[in-house]
């Protein structure tokens, strides 16, 4: 039975009844509430809210396309990433180039954005993976640049935008949804003008949406969720998409996010306590790689690089034993996916990454103990 779960929640189904209700009471104006609210967390002047993460990065990488009249096609990302990334940019009609990342703060390597960066560069990705910061401030050198925020959450604006994601797995879970923030007025604009053009929720899709939340709320109980586990798993994604739809996020949804943002803060924190928590814990087992966990880190879940590949599997099946939900992540990095031309060790250390990674509960609701436990039976895994 597993006890220590990578994605978990402390919304209640009463509140999502309540969040219903209060839609219906603004008529349907959930979505301007809380991008208000948006705004006010973020401290920014523009939040813009959609369907998903991917269709917000969609939007405003179309946006940047139209400002720009067309003539920069090209968009840096990491090499290991989420494969919906790689797809959304071709959907928009651009061109990926990839950057090998760090194997400390997986961020992009020193220098690689500015190697890859030409006249034809439109945008720049940095992808805080698993909410860790590794994106310093910084010149744009004449392309935008996208923090992209999706595994963390809300974090002081350091460049022209900030893409922020509120999937079941992610920080601020709202199930699915997403939004950019940003205090570029003429960006934002162009955003909501391409998003004239998405589809709002059906009835229908409502009501499922809405059957699913509730039992993503009764999988707080580790019963229910252990009985709930063959469907959960058959909802994790393990290809990339091949379509980004362009949907907006419900009312009521949008309602619930209104009301749970302000009351968000001690659960960011508490991820970043548990990370170090993991890191004391850790320190002196060898057979591991542990990440840098730098200050406004919010992490999502807690990465490892085992050092001997051939054990990752399992270690994997030993924690699901102990009771401990654990993920090996992408599998591949972009390059392998998507049989992309590339020199002999340009991205070597995505590669090491993908085959090594695996990575463990961070959720806030985790007790002390808990992670005591999980990063004990971690430990055993080794001896």
């Amino acid at each position: 039975m597993i006890r220590a779960k990578l994605v978990d929640t402390d919304i209640k189904i009463y509140e999502l009844i309540l969040a219903l209700l209060a839609s219906l009471r603004q008529k349907g104006k959930g979505v301007l509430i809380f991008e208000d609210s948006l705004k006010k967390k973020a401290k920014v002047s523009e939040a813009i809210v959609f369907g998903s993460g991917n269709a917000a990065l969609l939007a405003s990488l179309i946006a940047m396309k139209n400002i720009t009249k067309g003539e920069k096609t090209e968009v840096i990302i990491p090499s290991y990433t989420p494969l919906a990334l790689y797809v959304t940019i071709k959907q928009a009609g651009l061109t990926p180039v990839l950057c090998d990342i760090d194997t400390k703060d997986f961020g992009f390597s020193s220098g690689c954005k500015e190697t890859k960066a030409n006249s034809k560069t439109l945008a720049a990705i940095p992808v805080r993976l698993f909410g860790l910061e590794s994106s310093p401030a910084g010149k744009n050198d004449g392309f935008f640049v996208i923090e992209d925020n999706a595994q963390g959450f809300i974090t002081p604006l350091k460049w022209d935008l900030q893409l922020i994601s509120f999937n079941r797995g992610k920080n601020f879970p709202l199930l699915n949804g997403g939004a950019v923030l940003t205090n570029d007025e003429e960006l934002a604009e162009e955003i909501r003008r391409v998003r004239t053009a998405y589809t709002s929720p059906s009835f229908i899709n409502n009501i499922v949406t809405f059957a699913k939340f509730k039992a993503f709320c009764l999988s707080k109980s580790r019963l229910v969720y252990n009985l709930l586990l063959p469907f959960i798993e058959g909802m994790r994604q393990t290809k990339p998409p091949e379509y980004i739809n362009e949907v907006l996020l419900s009312s009521w949804q949008s309602m619930l996010g209104a009301g749970e943002i302000f009351q968000s803060g001690e659960n960011m924190k508490r991820r970043f306590e548990l990370a170090k928590k993991y890191l004391l814990l850790l320190k002196d087992l060898s057979g591991v790689e542990l990440p840098e966990v730098k200050e406004g880190s919010i992490v999502n879940r807690f990465p490892l690089l085992i050092k001997d590949k051939n054990k990752v599997e399992e270690i994997q099946l030993k924690l699901k034993k102990a009771g401990i939900e654990s993920s090996r992540m992408y599998f591949k990095p972009v390059h392998l996916v998507f049989n992309l031309e590339n020199k002999a060790g340009e991205f070597k250390n995505a590669e090491y990454i993908a085959e090594r990674l695996l990575v463990l509960p961070c959720n806030p609701f985790l007790s002390d103990k808990e992670i005591e436990y999980i990063a004990e039976k971690v430990v055993k895994c080794f001896r």
